[in-house]
């Protein structure tokens, strides 16, 4: 059996990347060594066996090296003379020139003087325009690892790549006669090849070649050596393989000028050290100016390195964010997956650590097996690291790579700290070149392997169960879909709302400016069709979008514009989990009731994960669909009108707004008709049809406000009607004032008949609060009448009349000013505030209790004070009304006389002598007339509450008026 195994360097290569597996072959390369001959295997390959190892560790390198020594080595390289005449016969110049001094200076320098030096020469001219040493040198050339062979050079025939053969063609005019020189090919190296040179064995002599043309460009250098320096370069790095020499007629040759011209510049070059004669070779060589042994400096430091640095594999770029592509699409928000490396034993610290503080929503974390454990330890480990994730949006996988990247990264560490920490690099250009290139390559080598981890890494999400789990697409593109599922998967509930001005974590200042303003058109012009929008200003975009699109703000039942609840058979945007999460949130708290930052929270959180700045345009929407149903404070107080400032504070500060909901069960509403009826007798007003909480309440609250201060603040009503008046007064919010502060007033047993022993209990302490202040007043005027002897039958007038004898009498102001009050005294309310207030000497608004205390005793004074003054009104020659009276009674039983003073007017003395005539009657039924003096002395004992000793004591009575 003979297996031909064509383009095997793609299986090499593919092993190389990771996925595959060299050891395929050494076991396919025994079987056919112990077939006996029944089996053959043919390879066919670019390249040698361990080039495609190039790449790898060197541990893994030495490995390869054994499975190619199970191989026979069949090498296919066609002689130097055999691919010049596949370049010519390729090229197929018609107009080539017949002869060419420079192809027989080639043929001459390759063969001397051997009869087959004209058959190259006339192989040159076939391969025209390109120089006969370009010719020359394409070869070897395509023999270097950076190369394939035939593959290289019909490349470089056929490519558009800059200054290669075909730039050449398209840029040179055929009659100039200019030719594809070495020049040409320098730049053709430096521009496409120049990584791959430099990441081959020769790149060291082409760091060499590189130092040599910058040092001559230092020295102020001209075209023309430039151009030699280069030749030199190229003809010198490939001698080997090309049997030509840089001598002065190769050089001439190879730039197509004088022999002699070349030769001074060359003198030139050497004086700089640019190039060395070589007398040996017969020609000139690169002057070696670095003999630095990068693998050995490289050995040295990776012994020193002791393990991953994964803060550098962190910092290469492979790392970034991945965008939930899909799900930004369908849900218009957008959430991004953090990408991390880290080796398996720290995984589950890093999970632990992971908190989305720079706004992911979850994280793709690569493991290492830094340490080789092997299969049943690695599962274990990601069991124990599942039960750590939980239900997080965490996705995990090792690496297929693991001993690549641990690798590379030691290289690559071991050689950023060649470039920063070798003494001998700081004078050695040429090394500090070779070495930076090798970092170079080795940092890119890195990220690709990176790449290729992330995108072949099966994915593990212990905590989510997707359905489209195991993604099938390969690249980059499979971790954005992984992200959408996993996004979909964590917001299951998000809603769908396409804007992108506000569905983000933080809209410019031009939308929170747009924002502002639907937010106040929603609270000044709800009713109104599109919020009264005419125009198209950006709030119009908004409004279109969130509230007209989603059906958040439509038509009623009764064809009217309101804020409505989403519909469920219409929820197009997925809003209505939004609201029940908000009616649950509220649930919760109970009457307390949450702020709008609590409730924020509960949106931004799994499964909504609603953006920022949709928030306050959503829980403003949610407000005002429930109106009726939720009671708003702000900084505390009940807002029973939302408006700019509200808007504003919302907008600055969601803490501050709290919002409770409202539930009126059929005890309640029994309840707010009995009262409505209290309050509306009491207020005169008409009862409320369809009594609810803000209206009852605030009549209520009217009652108690609207009584006078001295009200708000006595002591001396009683207990039930102390607490409706204190509870009136404390309340800030009219639903949680009705439903649950005045039920909770009085201990009532649960019944039917409770509602109406409340209303009753609560009438009575309205209506005690109602009447306090008048009763209060009319006890004062009372006491004050008796004190200056009005009698309930006194004529109206009579009052008037004494308090107008009494003005001006005796110089005393303040009876003045009684006097005066009492003679515009006309029974009313505001009548007796004058006299109490006199009397108290402050304003009602400032009246407490002991204030009235004082006004009655002041009353009292100026009462008696106005008597004593009515009796002296004949001083001033006024009629007097009144005359003094006095009783003296002496008893020897007494330690003083007893005297007793008092004045009496006209009507009061003719009292008297009606009740002096019926004493006399029952006197003379006594039959002595000294015992109706007795009885009379004994009687202005008993009346003389104010009596008062004025002498010794006497055994006689007398009465003096």
């Amino acid at each position: 059996m003979l297996l031909i195994i064509d383009e095997m360097g793609k299986l090499l290569e593919e092993a190389a990347t990771g996925t595959g597996d060299a050891f395929f072959f050494q076991l396919l390369a025994e079987a056919a060594s112990r077939s006996n001959g029944r089996l053959a295997v043919i390879g066919v390959l670019h390249q040698a066996f361990d080039d495609y190892a190039y790449r790898l560790a060197r541990e893994t390198r030495d490995d390869w090296l054994k499975i190619q020594g199970r191989f026979v080595d069949v090498p296919l390289n066609p002689a130097g003379e055999e691919q010049l005449g596949l370049l010519a016969a390729a090229i197929g110049a018609a107009n080539a020139p017949e002869e060419l001094p420079s192809a027989s200076v080639v043929a001459r320098a390759v063969h001397g003087d051997q009869p087959i030096a004209s058959e190259l020469e006339r192989t040159l001219l076939g391969c025209w325009p390109l120089n006969p040493v370009v010719a020359t040198l394409l070869g070897p050339l395509s023999r270097r690892r950076f190369g394939q062979n035939q593959r290289s050079l019909f490349g470089f025939l056929s490519s558009a790549e800059p200054n290669g053969f075909q730039d050449f063609l398209a840029s040179t005019d055929a009659e100039s006669g200019a030719l594809y020189d070495t020049d040409w090919l320098w730049r053709y190296l430096r521009s496409n090849l120049e990584p791959s040179i430099l990441a081959s064995p020769d790149g060291h002599r082409w760091s060499l070649s590189l130092d040599a043309v910058e040092r001559c460009e230092m020295k102020g250098s001209d075209d023309l050596q430039l151009r030699l320096a280069r030749a030199v370069a190229l003809i010198d790095m490939l001698r080997e393989r090309s049997s030509l020499v840089a001598s002065p007629d190769v050089l001439a040759a190879a730039l197509g000028i004088d022999r002699h011209v070349v030769a001074r510049e060359l003198e030139t070059l050497v004086h700089w050290s640019v190039i060395i004669h070589r007398r040996h070779l017969g020609g000139y060589s690169l002057y070696a100016g670095s003999d630095f042994d990068i693998e050995a400096a490289l050995r040295d430091v990776q012994k020193e390195t002791l393990s991953c640095d994964y803060a550098r594999l962190r910092g290469t770029g492979v790392f970034s964010p991945v965008l939930a592509k899909r799900h930004y699409h369908e849900t218009g928000a957008m959430r991004w997956f953090e990408v991390d490396i880290s080796p398996l034993d720290l995984a589950e610290e890093k999970v632990e650590r992971f908190q989305g503080d720079s706004g992911a929503v979850g994280l793709f974390l690569l493991l290492v097996n830094e340490a080789g454990e092997s299969r049943d330890v690695v599962r274990r480990r990601m069991a124990a690291l599942a039960e750590r994730i939980g239900d997080q949006a965490i996705a995990v996988g090792v690496s297929s790579d693991s001993f690549m990247l641990r690798e590379l990264s030691l290289e690559l560490i071991a050689l950023e700290k060649m470039l920063t920490g070798r003494p001998e690099l700081r004078g050695d250009a040429v090394a500090r070149r070779e070495v930076a290139s090798r970092a170079a390559r080795t940092s890119a080598e890195l990220e690709e392997r990176l790449r290729s981890a992330l995108a072949s890494t099966i994915w593990q999400v212990p905590g989510l169960e997707l359905h489209d789990q195991n993604v099938r697409v390969s690249g980059a593109a499979k971790l954005s879909i992984l992200a959408s599922a996993l996004a979909a998967r964590i917001f299951i509930d998000a809603p769908t709302l396409s804007n992108e001005l506000v569905n983000r974590t933080r809209p410019s200042s031009n939308a929170a400016a747009a924002v502002r303003a639907l937010m106040v058109s929603m609270v000044s012009s709800p009713s109104e069709p599109r919020l009264g929008f005419t125009a198209y200003p950006p709030e119009r975009g908004l409004y279109e979008s969130i509230l007209a699109r989603t059906g958040l703000h439509r038509e009623d039942e009764n064809g009217l514009h309101a804020f409505l609840r989403p519909n469920p058979e219409a929820d197009r945007s997925r809003l209505l989990p939004t609201w029940l999460e908000a009616d649950r949130v509220l649930e919760a708290g109970g009457t307390d009731g949450v702020t709008l930052d609590a409730l924020y929270q509960a949106w931004a959180r799994r499964p909504l994960g609603i953006k920022y700045g949709l928030l306050p345009l959503l829980a403003l929407a949610y407000i005002l669909s429930e109106q009726h149903r939720l009671s708003v404070y702000l900084d505390g107080t009940f807002c029973p009108l939302l408006g700019d400032l509200f808007v504003d504070r919302m907008l600055q500060d969601p803490d501050a707004v709290r919002i409770r909901r409202t539930r009126v069960t059929a005890r309640h509403a029994a309840i707010l008709t009995g009262i409505a009826s209290v309050t509306s007798r009491l207020l005169g007003r008409a009862a409320v049809a369809l009594p609810d909480p803000l209206t009852i309440g605030r009549e209520l609250v009217a009652v108690v406000t609207d009584a006078p201060v001295w009200t708000r603040r006595t002591g001396t009503l009683s207990v039930a009607a102390s607490r409706v008046r204190n509870v009136a007064l404390a309340a800030d919010d009219p639903n949680k004032f009705m439903l649950d502060d005045l039920p909770g007033l009085f201990d009532l047993e649960d019944g039917p008949e409770a509602p109406d022993r409340f209303v009753g209990l609560l009438s009575s302490g309205l209506e005690e609060i109602a009447a306090a202040y008048p009763q209060m007043l009319g006890t004062l005027i009372a006491g004050m009448l008796r004190s200056l002897e009005v009698q309930p039958d006194d004529p109206e007038d009579r009052l008037k009349v004494r308090a107008a004898d009494v003005v001006g009498l005796t110089g005393n102001y303040r009876l003045d000013a009684f006097a005066n009050r009492l003679r515009a005294y006309d029974g009313t309310l505001d009548a007796m505030e004058g006299l109490a207030s006199l009397a108290a000497n402050k304003p009602p608004r400032d009246w407490v209790d002991r204030d009235v205390d004082q006004a009655r005793l002041e009353l009292a004074a100026l009462a008696e004070e106005f008597l004593r003054a009515e009796a002296l009104a004949h001083v001033k020659n006024r009629q007097p009304r009144q005359i003094r009276m006095a009783i003296y009674v002496s008893d020897p039983d007494r330690p003083s006389v007893t005297t007793t003073e008092f004045a009496v007017d006209d009507l009061t003395r003719k009292r008297g002598r009606q009740l002096a005539a019926k004493l006399r009657a029952i006197i003379d039924d006594a039959g002595s007339g000294n015992i109706g003096l007795a009885a009379m002395a004994e009687l202005a004992s008993m009346l003389a509450p104010n009596s008062a000793a004025t002498g010794p004591a006497t055994k006689s009575a007398k009465v003096a008026s």
